[in-house]
């Protein structure tokens, strides 16, 4: 689901580059590669752990909410992981505790994550509470975007999150997540250098990942309700067909 940019787009990454020529397949080769090392449980440490908050931050999402807004068919790859690790999963069971709203709320996550920051100082949260945000802008914005997706192939850590975002009006742009809160990176996709031409763009902090996209998508809220006032007549349409078979 994640997309990449050229070299040339974007200066900042270049994977999967042998001298000019781009090498086809190397990105996707190696991401089979991660998933099967971890199935087989011979990644490294990190990566075993990295696995370990995803997954349980993605259970505990699932679980606190009656259905999710992305229909299965539209579920990702990068949230498939071996099983969770006990502790992380009882950490992230206190942020669910924490939160005033049931089902959780990208907003509720996120006023969470924004007090750890204030209460750590900096410190690592190894929670999963950073990958619970990701997860949860990923799903709940899926219908506002004409994509959105975690990168594969920038930084990933318990502490740093970067997500590829693509407006409708057409506009990409790579956001950070930090528990600080979001900020754009980039105005490409899978990149962290910003414009240096535009700082105050790079250096502004938004509470959640709503909020950052109101301001760069103005026709995100009408897009969205095209799509809900479009999956409503398919609705309305279904029952009609059912009321009429049963009539008969």
């Amino acid at each position: 689901m994640s997309t990449s940019t050229s070299p040339k787009a974007c200066g900042c990454v270049q994977i999967g580059i042998n001298g000019d020529k781009p090498v086809a397949g190397s990105i996707t080769n190696a991401l089979n590669a991660n998933v099967l090392a971890d199935s087989l449980g011979v990644s490294p440490l990190y990566r075993r752990e990295t696995s370990a908050r995803w997954q349980s931050a993605a259970l505990v999402y699932k679980t606190s909410r009656s259905h999710s807004p992305v229909p299965p068919g539209d579920s990702t790859p990068q949230f498939v992981f071996p099983p969770p690790v006990p502790d992380v999963r009882a950490s992230l069971r206190q942020i669910s505790q924490e939160t005033i709203n049931t089902p959780l709320s990208l907003e509720d996550i996120a006023n969470v994550n924004r007090r750890k920051h204030l209460e750590l100082g900096g410190k690592t949260d190894a929670s999963g509470a950073l990958e619970l945000e990701a997860i949860a802008a990923v799903h709940e914005l899926a219908c506002s975007v004409e994509s959105i997706s975690v990168s594969e192939i920038l930084p990933r850590t318990c502490d740093l999150i970067f997500v590829n975002l693509k407006t409708v009006e057409g506009h990409p742009y790579t956001l950070e997540l930090t528990l600080k809160g979001w900020r754009i990176a980039s105005t490409h996709t899978d990149c962290m250098n910003g414009d240096y031409k535009q700082v105050d763009l790079h250096t502004r902090y938004f509470s959640n990942a709503r909020e950052l996209l109101h301001f760069i998508s103005p026709g995100h809220i009408l897009h969205f309700n095209d799509i809900l006032s479009e999956r409503l007549k398919q609705l309305e349409t279904k029952e009609e067909a059912v009321h009429t078979l049963t009539a008969c």
